[in-house]
């Protein structure tokens, strides 16, 4: 379920779509977003770049904000860990995924999942007993 990128618009510009690429590849390989202290200061230094133009590209190639961006990771981790430990507590999980907050962790799954946690974990477990 990679993160899909569109291809670089007329006038965008081939380095924001390149540093879009590569922050792709930092999210995939380094997993800062499981660290719940990231922010977009932290990260545009790890890309040597600035804020503005981090925010800039991750808006456009993903349609989204830092923070969302930051989250579609962390909800994806999640989802992933249930997966593997259907018997995870959510707090755990919530935790583990890199929010600081249970309440921010059912803010941001609902958003992109369309269902709570624990929702979508039981509609996983069915949909597994089923095969």
């Amino acid at each position: 379920e990679e993160q899909p990128a569109p291809p670089p618009a007329e006038g965008a510009g081939k380095r924001g779509y390149e540093l879009f690429q590569r922050m792709v590849r930092y999210m995939e390989e380094k997993r800062p977003f499981l660290d719940e202290s990231l922010n977009l200061e932290d990260f545009s230094r790890a890309m040597y770049t600035n804020k503005v133009y981090v925010s800039k590209n991750i808006n456009y190639y993903s349609g989204k904000n830092f923070r969302q961006f930051v989250n579609w990771y962390r909800i994806r981790y999640a989802k992933d860990l249930m997966m593997q430990d259907p018997h995870l507590k959510m707090e755990e999980v919530s935790t583990m995924s890199g929010f600081h907050s249970t309440v921010s962790f059912n803010m941001a799954f609902r958003l992109f999942e369309g269902n709570t946690p624990t929702g979508w974990l039981e509609e996983y477990v069915d949909s597994k007993k089923k095969l």
